[in-house]
C-alpha cells in the first residue's frame, strides 16, 4: 500500500503541478509485456502531477503523472502498479507510451 507523505504545488500560466512524497511498495502482479516482474517488489519515492490546459474548454485538460520508483523501466503495463498509482491518488491512472518510460521513472496518465 502506497500513503501520501507529503505535498507541494506550482503553477505557472502554461500549467500546474502537484508534488506528492510517498511512501510504500508495491508487489507487482506479474503480467507486464516487457519482463518478468511476477513478485518485484517496487517502492515509490514521489508522484507528480502535471496538469495542462490544452484547448479553450474547461474539460480540456491533459494530465501526466510521473512515478520515480526504484525498479526498472520493465515494469511497463504491470497491473498492479498501475492500480497502486490509481488508488493512492484517487484517479484513474495508467501508463503513456513504451518509449516514454525509464529507469526509475514510470511515464503515466489520468484517464478521465
Amino acid at each position: 500500500m502506497l500513503t501520501i507523505t507529503k505535498t507541494g504545488f506550482e503553477q505557472n500560466d502554461d500549467y500546474t503541478s502537484t508534488f506528492y512524497g510517498v511512501e510504500g511498495a508495491v508487489t507487482l502482479a506479474g503480467d507486464s509485456l516487457w519482463g518478468d516482474t511476477a513478485g518485484r517488489v517496487v517502492n515509490v519515492e514521489g508522484i507528480t502531477v502535471t496538469e495542462e490546459q490544452y484547448g479553450e474548454e474547461a474539460d480540456d485538460k491533459y494530465m501526466h503523472v510521473t512515478v520515480t520508483h526504484d525498479s526498472t523501466w520493465d515494469i511497463y503495463t504491470d497491473t498492479a502498479f498501475a492500480v497502486a498509482i490509481s488508488e493512492a491518488l484517487g484517479m484513474d491512472i495508467d501508463f503513456t507510451e513504451q518509449g516514454m518510460q525509464d529507469d526509475g521513472h514510470a511515464s503515466m496518465e489520468v484517464y478521465s
